[in-house]
């Protein structure tokens, strides 16, 4: 049994085949991923003729369902796992092309490509320009009501001057609240990463 993990799920293997079950799980689940289209792909039925064919044969049975039991699960070799791999998607198959190299070389795993990092700059400067938006709400809700109107007749007449209307581009949108609690969670999900 090896000890191959990819994006926090482990993998089982049996006889020297990987479970493509597992990698699905760790790929996301997708119903459009899963092992048993993948294997039903005639290029995928032309890789494992060749593997079954080649003369350096590393596994002698490339493929092996297991079905019943507590665990069934469709096994593949380490080719077929990486063609699995790239057939789910890119970013899917480089996580999963590093983990094996890491294993054949002894080294930790890369669970995850690595996350892009936020500095501490950027984070108050995003928060400061969240804070200049909520004080451009309480403004904009200030001047919509009807004790307003005045107010609001003013301030479009002092931004009509504007060329090309840019004047008006943040003035009065209705959803500036949607915009906000928008840029709040994802500013709030950059910094919990």
């Amino acid at each position: 049994m090896t000890n191959l993990s990819i994006l926090k799920t482990s993998i089982r293997s049996l006889d020297g085949l990987y479970s493509l079950t597992d990698l699905h799980k760790a790929s996301g689940g997708d119903e459009k991923h899963k092992p048993v289209l993948f294997l039903r792909l005639d290029q995928t039925k032309d890789l494992i003729s060749e593997i079954e064919n080649d003369k350096v044969q590393i596994c002698t049975l490339p493929v092996k369902t297991v079905r019943g039991g507590k665990n069934p699960s469709t096994y593949a070799c380490e080719e077929l796992v990486l063609a699995y791999a790239t057939w789910i998607s890119p970013k899917f198959h480089l996580v999963v092309l590093r983990a094996f190299l890491a294993m054949h070389r002894n080294e930790p795993k890369q669970l995850a490509l690595p996350e892009p990092t936020v500095d501490r700059e950027f984070q108050q400067t995003m928060i400061k320009i969240l804070n200049y938006a909520r004080q451009y709400e309480q403004f904009q809700r200030a001047i919509c009501t009807k004790r307003g109107e005045e107010q609001r007749r003013q301030i479009e007449f002092f931004f009509s001057d504007i060329v090309g209307d840019d004047g008006y581009l943040f003035i009065f949108r209705n959803n500036i609240t949607q915009d906000i609690q928008k840029a709040t969670d994802m500013l709030y999900s950059q910094i919990t990463r």
